[in-house]
């Protein structure tokens, strides 16, 4: 007699083995031992991942380079490839190319070995880029083949007028009482696009007497383009202070007494020359942020507010000035990255996490209201945390984990869980060295480690979904670096993937492939492959990216198997319109050590002989999936093919089924009763539950 067991979902992901004998935790009902080539969704069920487009060789396949993300908005988005020396862009899958033909690129000061812990932001058209080693630079983009990165001199965009002049309009010389005083008067402009204040010229004098009734000096200037008025600051007892605003070229001083709290603007350079070069940046309420330079490692510098380039500053302070505080703790903290999150600035150091808010959740940050909080000490790679809705994903320092970051009310603090512990096998003597996030469609995030292997997160902090998956790929893949940007409504992953092709090493910028689809012959699941729609043809070229590799093709529907690309092409048994063609890839889910709790009074199952006698599987979207009770191949006699001959449409190309499926396996007793489901062929395979038939034994 058999029973029937039931696993609705697959939210667990692929788990460690030290989990596998964890029969009591919730996680177990809903894990896999293996998750190859597979994502999970949020709602439960489990999808082999699309293949990935070929897009095109790096510049330099002898080097490394990094694919930085640039989003205008929702319809303008690059991929930026930065190599050594260079930036070329990527847009919609293709180079951009230059007016006069020609790939489009410009050069850059990067050595391949900095290439990876480049930090950015982004703000419109403008990205600013650091790097300990470099000056701070900014990259502008003024057309999709018209860009520029140039230094950031870090002083007010505001010029001053070139000069003020002061002169004794009205003298009190000779009247009685008469002492004479020397004046001192600068002037500043202020921007009519941006509001923002020049440096103050070269000071003025005269010398007369204003406290007599009658004197007055007169301080002029020239004009200055783009101004909208002008300030004048007069010196008294040790400091300049405003004395009046205007939009004329001259101010009549008639004794005004100047007003101390409001002096003119201090110009400072903090980052000037190796050593103050910093490591990180991030914009904050309206401000650019820069940080953690060789020689201050734990300092931060916030730009005046609404103008990022100017770190200046009056004294005594205005709440828009710029801002400098430094980390005190125990140990020295390199702040590795920082972020804008809630209610002020994440700070994630080499050994503390750190948040700095203006004193309240209501205050912004300014000079004088700077509240720096400790929220933990686990430490953080030099690596870009990621946003998912208002939680902070991060890398921690050492042992490969991967924590989540969010503000507690309950707690009043931030709080955050490891989210690798279940599948610690994975990341085992392990770095990241790349990710991203693709909120659209699925909420997954792509992790490239440094040992080339890529694995995803599925990730809903408020249905508590995180799952993961590994991805593999042919011809010695090592996945280098990736990121996501949005293109056609989904955000898309664009990869850097090495591989090694007829005995030589290759580097291609590949983009993962949509996974909606209406029809069969839409379906993509090849990687490194290439599409062909037209007339029909038996002879496809173009793949000489593929040289000498064998590939697999998906023609008007029809699996076409075993094809080796000779000089750059293959030929087809038979002639289609619509070809998908490129290296196969194994999708495979193996299921855990069946565990019925108390049957029938004979306690624990585990370690007692069991055999599936059957296994149904609830599917969508699904063609031509594999069963076993072991790992094998396609070929071999223990593994049994779902076939979908009742339904399929004679003449055409057999169309996905969903609804349930019954597979009758080989027969096998063994001690664990979990099966593999295989995806061999470039097919969609979308499984909602399983529910097999488990016979027991002693």
């Amino acid at each position: 007699m058999s029973t029937r067991l039931y696993q609705p979902a697959f939210v667990g992901g692929e788990l460690s083995p030290a989990l596998w004998a964890r029969t009591d935790i919730a996680r177990y009902s809903t894990g896999l031992k293996q998750a190859k080539n597979v994502f999970v969704h949020p709602h439960g069920g489990i999808s082999n991942r699309p293949g990935t487009e070929y897009l095109g060789e790096t510049k330099s396949s002898a080097n490394n380079s990094v694919l930085i993300p640039f989003q205008f908005n929702e319809t303008q988005s690059y991929a930026l490839e930065f190599g050594v020396g260079y930036i070329r862009f990527w847009r919609n899958g293709g180079l951009i190319l230059a007016s006069g033909g020609g790939v489009y690129e410009i050069s850059s000061p990067y050595a391949a070995a900095d290439l990876a812990t480049l930090s950015f932001a982004q703000e419109a058209d403008v990205m600013y880029i650091a790097h300990r080693a470099y000056p701070v630079r900014k990259l502008s983009r003024y057309a999709d083949n018209n860009w520029t990165f140039a230094d950031v001199t870090f002083t007010p965009a505001m010029q001053p007028p070139a000069s003020c002049t002061a002169a004794v309009q009205s003298s009190t010389s000779g009247k009685t009482g008469y002492i004479a005083h020397t004046y001192r008067y600068k002037v500043a402009a202020i921007s009519e696009a941006t509001s923002e204040e020049s440096l103050p010229t070269a000071e003025a004098t005269c010398v007369n007497d204003l406290s007599i009734d009658g004197g007055i000096n007169r301080i002029t200037w020239p004009a200055v383009t783009g101004a909208s008025k002008y300030v004048v600051y007069k010196f008294l007892n040790g400091s300049f202070g405003y004395i009046g605003s205007t939009t004329d070229l001259l101010l009549d001083d008639e004794n005004i007494t100047p007003d101390k709290a409001d002096g003119p603007q201090q110009g400072r350079n903090p980052f000037s020359g190796a050593g103050n070069y910093p490591r990180a940046v991030t914009f904050i309420q309206q401000r650019l942020a820069l940080a953690s330079s060789d020689n201050e490692p734990q300092a931060v510098y916030i730009s005046q507010t609404a103008n990022y380039e100017n770190f200046g500053y009056a004294s005594p302070a205005k709440d828009s000035d710029s801002i400098t505080f430094r980390m005190r703790a125990r140990q020295i903290n390199i702040i590795q990255a920082m972020l804008a999150a809630r209610y002020g600035l994440m700070l994630l150091t080499s050994s503390a996490e750190w948040v700095v808010t203006g004193g309240s959740k209501s205050d912004a940050i300014t000079p004088s209201a700077i509240v720096i909080g400790n929220q933990g000490y686990r430490g953080s790679q030099q690596l870009q945390p990621i946003a998912v809705g208002e939680t902070i994903l991060f890398a921690q320092r050492s042992g490969g984990v991967v924590r989540d970051f969010s503000y507690s009310y309950g707690d009043d603090a931030w709080v955050g869980k490891d989210l690798t512990i279940m599948s610690r096998h994975l990341f085992k003597g392990k770095k990241i060295v790349s990710w991203a996030y693709a909120q659209a469609n699925e909420s997954i995030v792509w992790v490239v480690l440094d040992d080339g292997s890529l694995v995803s997160l599925t990730y809903i902090k408020e249905q508590d979904v995180w799952a993961w998956t590994r991805h593999e790929s042919g011809l010695g893949a090592k996945y280098e670096c990736v990121i996501c940007i949005a293109e056609d409504d989904e955000d898309v992953p664009y990869f850097i993937v090495r591989r090694t092709v007829n005995g030589v090493t290759k580097r291609y910028v590949e983009r993962l492939h949509s996974r909606s689809f209406d029809a069969i012959d839409d379906a993509f699941f090849v990687d490194c492959g290439l599409t062909y729609s037209g007339a029909p043809i038996n002879t496809v070229s173009g793949l000489g990216h593929l040289e000498g590799a064998t590939v697999v093709a998906l023609a008007d529907g029809n699996v076409v198997r075993n094809l080796t690309v000779t000089g750059g092409s293959v030929t087809l048994p038979n002639a289609a319109s619509k070809i998908h063609i490129g290296i196969p890839y194994e999708a495979v889910i193996q299921t855990l050590a069946i565990d019925m709790g108390n049957v029938q009074g004979l306690g624990s199952v585990q370690g007692r002989f069991k055999s599936v006698s059957a296994v149904i599987a609830r599917v969508e979207n699904t063609r031509g999936i594999f069963v076993s009770s072991k790992d094998v191949g396609r070929d071999d006699e223990k593994i049994v093919e779902l076939k979908q001959r009742s339904t399929e449409a004679w003449g055409s190309a057999i169309q996905p089924f969903t609804g349930d499926i019954e597979i009758t396996p080989m027969p096998d007793w063994n001690r664990d009763g979990g099966m593999f489901i295989k995806q061999f062929d470039p097919l969609p395979m979308t499984i909602l539950s399983l529910m097999p038939d488990v016979s027991m034994g002693r």
